[in-house]
């Protein structure tokens, strides 16, 4: 059932799931009552060009049909429960799609009351965090300041020396940056609750200890296993690499050449934000980084990202524990997911960033196309599958076709599970 039909045939339909990050086989709908807001504009209506670097087109201009998207415009007004607070579009280069809603908000777990969003409103990435933390592995990899992604991750902490030990020597930056480090680590519990290892690390009072210190309990590189911890660790290696704090390098190589000054960085783990989901940004500004992923780390003509490093880090290193689900295949690359979604118009390659509360960034290479979504659903499983219905039953059907479509995209060829 698509989620138009549920729209039409309910007043008021939850999209969800039983899985996290997106890839769960289970659908429920609960059903009640809403009122119905007023009409949303038409999605005819061409972004914005407010001079943030951002060219903007009409859908109907980049060719893609108009009448799904605004289908789904209008039910993300009618049913202001699914709490969707921004949905953008580009297409080919041009930002052809920028729709802002109102609902509940938190910053980093602190609820805010109801936001009416727009443009200028900073959001919560969450995990998002962990996307751009690994664009900055890759640009200080390329500048040589991380010279190889196989030395050993305890080389970079000399002042823990007694954790060293043969079996944590095996452990790479490569491991930590595919989360297959092999290290003891639970954030399958929900981010309430001080048991998740995430909750740990952030009150820890020696947060690089806390990671280090657990025990090595599968062989690295054999065994996906998320863990945030691994992503504070990429964070510090990033500043002793490069010498700057992390905000400051960020700043310098990422956000200035993005033209993006408006951000906020929460969190302090031993005086570092939280590299694994500290970040806040506009939505335009995290539509831009996603924009990077699709243009091969370049942005109006200026290589940000190296593209040997996009190219490596949003491709399938390691497969998911539960690696098939009703919508394709998913695996993980360098803190990017990665999902093959079959669709009637083709099998699609998708590269995306994930954060709680439905945070997502997709970047869909063979339809030339980026999707932004900001939401407010925290700690809620029962919306896992919103963002992905959204993408695959409004959004990508208002793209025409690719001429290859029966050809089978080689980042999609079998792997082994993890």
């Amino acid at each position: 059932m698509r989620v138009a039909d549920l729209a039409l045939r309910h007043r008021r339909p939850a999209i969800a799931s039983a899985r996290s990050a997106g890839i769960g086989v289970v659908l429920l709908v609960a059903l009640s009552g809403c009122a119905t807001p007023p009409p949303a504009p038409s999605a005819e209506a061409r972004p914005a060009a407010i001079g943030d670097g951002w060219e903007t087109a009409t859908l109907d201009a980049v060719g893609m049909d108009r009448r799904p998207i605004e289908a789904m415009t209008d039910m993300l007004r009618r049913y202001p429960d699914w709490n969707v607070h921004a949905v953008l579009i580009e297409r080919g280069g041009r930002l052809v799609y920028e729709q802002y809603f109102a609902g509940p908000d938190e910053r980093w777990g602190r609820p805010l009351g109801r936001i009416v969003f727009d443009r200028q409103t900073k959001h919560d990435l969450r995990s998002v965090t962990k996307s751009v933390v690994s664009a900055l592995v890759g640009i200080a990899h390329g500048a040589g300041r991380i010279e190889s992604l196989d030395r050993p991750i305890v080389d970079f902490f000399p002042e823990l020396g007694e954790l060293v030990t043969p079996e944590r020597r095996r452990v790479s930056v490569g491991h930590a940056l595919m989360m297959a480090a092999g290290l003891e680590w639970n954030e399958t519990l929900p981010y309430t609750d001080p048991r998740n290892d995430e909750v740990g690390l952030i009150r820890s009072p020696d947060p690089i200890r806390f990671v280090l210190s657990r025990a090595v309990v599968t062989e690295p590189g054999a065994l996906w296993n998320y863990n945030g911890g691994l992503t504070h660790l990429l964070g510090v290696i990033v500043q002793r690499s490069t010498g700057q704090p992390l905000r400051d390098y960020a700043r310098a190589v990422l956000f200035e050449p993005l033209g993006i000054s408006d951000l906020d960085w929460d969190g302090d783990l031993d005086g570092m934000p939280s590299a694994a989901s500290g970040l806040r940004l506009r939505p335009r500004d995290l539509a831009k980084l996603g924009s990077l992923y699709l243009h091969g780390g370049r942005w109006r003509g200026r290589q940000i990202i190296p593209a040997e490093w996009v190219s490596e880090s949003v491709r399938r290193h390691i497969a998911l524990p539960a690696a098939v689900s009703a919508f394709g295949t998913h695996g993980y690359g360098y803190q990017w997911w990665h999902a093959c979604y079959r669709t009637a118009g083709g099998t699609f390659e998708t590269h995306f960033a994930v954060g709680n509360g439905q945070q997502r960034v997709y970047v869909l290479p063979q339809l030339g196309l980026v999707v932004t979504i900001l939401a407010g659903r925290y700690n809620d499983p029962s919306a896992n599958l919103l963002p992905v219905r959204l993408l695959l039953e409004q959004i990508v059907p208002a793209v025409p076709a690719p001429a290859e479509r029966g050809r089978e995209p080689a980042g999609c060829a079998p792997t082994r599970p993890a």
